[in-house]
């Protein structure tokens, strides 16, 4: 399935600049190809023929002169990209700095990132080849910014999100709207930086900070004093932790997937991460952490490397990660990814474990509140989030007919029973009975769909369009081709997928769970039914035959489906695990 490439904006502002054609063109030559170039004349009354050649190619605005900030906003409010980033008249990007970023920032699901840059004199001759400062720890970026600018404007890419939500530039700063935006941003987002020199920084006189340092140092000073504060809190929190997390296996369509995302986030937030695995463990996923491989098949305590924090999940990693806490390897908290006594058959071993360990992280309030009234123990919620790799692709208008999806996972000796598949399929038939010519999608994880005797024969039935999507690229498309999406399992201590169709546009109908009622709400962001009331195939025909409610359940379910991210979760983890060590 080919990759959709999503729109980047190049914002170029212009005032009275020789070199604004070499920069119209360096973004021209860009070898990502879906962008957009928004040069914004901000009054310029000199050198604007150079401007001309390019119209038919570049999107062209002009505003009275009001400054960077200005211009800057002027072109944001008219970018259509989903990531924006911005080229100063005198400055060039290399041939590859968008494609190169765009993949930088969706491998590690940034927001936010710059990159290293050269200098160049005014003939355009390189003189630095990298002058950018290069920072490994949060802590340390915080310290740098809290003295100085270390961000060369022109290096930064951000998905739109953070505009939206940080705010447009300071247009009362003339010389440094960049720094007070980072400055606001840092407060919510992580800024990863790519150290590769992108941008060819020109050097020369008729530069802002040559021609008017004075009034540029004040305002540093008074952003400076505005924030000073605030980034001595963020540098206090930022202190490094150590973190082991066992896992027995990383193979996908697993809940292990929000242990490797908190794993991954913790690395780049710059603490030392390791997951320790048994030897010969399936690991599928992309993983930024150490891994260290024990010496057999099993976890014993002394596999464990020395830590602050032990982080058990299932209850399979709970014996030997509380031995390892009590022979002083590190804090034991136990991250529920499901509360197995539900729906595991040997809960004389599922339930006591739930004592084991002194700290208790669960997914959400039905999971915390199942586990105090029949533990009476207290846990604390970690909530689950949609990756950023999830987003609305907009492709239902290239639909022939409605399309319904949900996923299905492998029946055959597992404990699946929970998730009440032969409902699912009951109810689908029920809908395609009524309405035979829609599209029905089953989404399976390529694994178990391989090693399923069932879901083959199923697929072989062309009773249903079988997908086993690999990576995120193509279960995004998946659910963003997807009208109305069907989740039908009795039991969840936090049901994901239903938010990620959510988060790219579909419909959901579901059966409560549990787990699905915090971004869950009938007739608001879903249809929700309790089993017994055996309705699931009405709503779905209710969202067929209804286009405008169809239409209000699936912006609504978008909109609160973008509140769950994963910066939120890591900080609410990172968060407790640093209380905890503090108080300890």
């Amino acid at each position: 399935m080919k990759e959709i490439m999503e729109k980047v904006s190049i914002i170029i502002p212009f005032y009275n600049c020789p070199y604004i054609d070499l920069s119209i063109q360096s973004a021209l030559n860009q070898s990502y190809p879906n962008k957009e170039v928004v040069v914004v004349n901000d009054g310029s009354n000199r050198y604007k023929e150079k401007i001309l050649p390019y119209m038919d190619k570049i999107i062209y605005l002009e505003k009275e002169n009001g400054g960077t900030g200005s211009a800057l906003n002027t072109g944001i409010k008219k970018a259509e990209g989903t990531y924006i980033t911005w080229l100063s008249s005198d400055d060039l990007y290399s041939a590859d700095k968008v494609a190169k970023q765009v993949a930088f920032m969706k491998k590690r699901n940034a927001y936010i990132s710059y990159t290293n840059f050269s200098l160049m004199n005014e003939e355009g001759k390189v003189y630095v080849s990298s002058a950018g400062v290069v920072i490994s720890r949060k802590v340390d970026f915080l310290k740098n910014l809290k003295t100085s600018n270390h961000i060369n404007g022109c290096t930064v890419m951000m998905r739109k999100e953070v505009i939206g939500s940080v705010g447009l530039f300071n247009e009362k700063l003339l010389y440094t709207q960049d720094y007070d935006f980072w400055l606001r941003a840092v407060q919510s987002y992580e800024f990863y930086f790519l150290n590769e020199p992108l941008v060819q920084y020109r050097v020369h006189e008729g530069m802002g900070s040559r021609k008017y340092p004075d009034f540029q140092t004040k305002e540093i000073e008074k952003i400076q004093h505005q924030y000073r504060e605030v980034l001595n809190k963020m540098m206090e929190k930022e202190k490094r932790m150590k973190f082991t997390f066992p896992i027995l296996s990383l193979n996908k369509g697993g809940a292990q997937r929000m242990l490797v995302d908190i794993a991954n986030s913790l690395v780049d937030r710059g603490h030392d991460v390791t997951i320790l695995m048994p030897k010969y463990s399936i690991k599928e996923y992309d993983v930024r952490a150490k891994i260290l491989y024990a010496n057999d098949t099993t976890l014993q305590w002394n596999d464990y490397p020395p830590s602050d924090i032990i982080v058990s999940n299932f209850y399979t990693t709970v014996d030997s990660a509380q031995q390892a806490f009590e022979k002083g390897r590190g804090l034991h908290f136990r991250l529920s990814l499901c509360y197995e006594p539900v729906f595991l058959p040997n809960q004389d071993v599922t339930f006591p474990s739930y004592f084991e360990a002194p700290y208790l992280l669960l997914l959400s309030k039905h999971q915390q509140e199942l586990v105090h009234l029949l533990h009476g123990l207290k846990g604390q919620t970690i909530p689950i989030y949609v990756s950023p790799n999830f987003f609305d692709q907009e492709l239902r208008a290239e639909n022939k007919n409605l399309q319904i999806s949900a996923i299905v996972r492998k029946p055959e000796g597992g404990d699946a029973w929970h998730r009440d598949q032969n409902y699912l399929f009951e109810q689908l038939y029920n809908v395609k009975h009524h309405y035979p010519d829609l599209q029905y999608n089953l989404i399976c994880p390529p694994r178990e769909f391989e090693h399923s005797p069932f879901l083959q024969e199923l697929k072989k039935s062309n009773r249903f369009v079988v997908h086993t999507p690999q990576n995120d690229v193509e279960l995004c498309s998946l659910y963003s081709q997807t009208d109305i999406f069907v989740a039908s399992s009795i039991y969840e201590a936090a049901q994901l997928p239903g938010l990620e169709a959510m988060k790219c546009g579909a419909a959901l109908a579901t059966v409560y769970s549990g787990g699905n009622t915090e971004y869950g709400r009938h007739e608001e962001t879903c249809l929700m039914s309790y089993r017994h009331e055996n309705r699931l195939a009405a709503d779905i025909i209710r969202l067929i035959e209804h286009p405008a409610l169809r239409k209000e359940i699936a912006l609504n379910g978008k909109q609160e489906a973008e509140k769950w991210t994963l910066t939120r979760s890591v900080d609410t983890f990172e968060n407790i695990c640093r209380t905890a060590l503090e108080q300890r």
